[in-house]
């Protein structure tokens, strides 16, 4: 249960992260970096033979792919 509530907050706060620094005027390359880096995160949790989050961890890695298309949409 706790791994719940602590992916849950992961998830709000990238969300948070995601959404200010698409209104800051941060560049697409970056973006794109980001939802890259999110989805090997998510990748790796869901590799690891000892984490049982439920499923969590490929909404992680979709949320990472998400991101890399909003940053590969986004003109410069």
């Amino acid at each position: 249960m706790n791994a719940l509530i602590f992916t849950t907050i992961f998830l709000v706060l990238v969300g948070l992260i995601i959404f200010y620094r698409l209104r800051e005027g941060v560049p697409g390359f970056k973006i794109m970096l980001l939802g890259i880096n999110i989805t090997l995160l998510g990748g790796i949790i869901a590799l690891d033979p000892d984490s049982n989050l439920g499923g969590i961890e490929y909404l992680i890695v979709l949320s990472g792919l998400l991101t890399s298309l909003i940053g590969l949409k986004r003109k410069d």
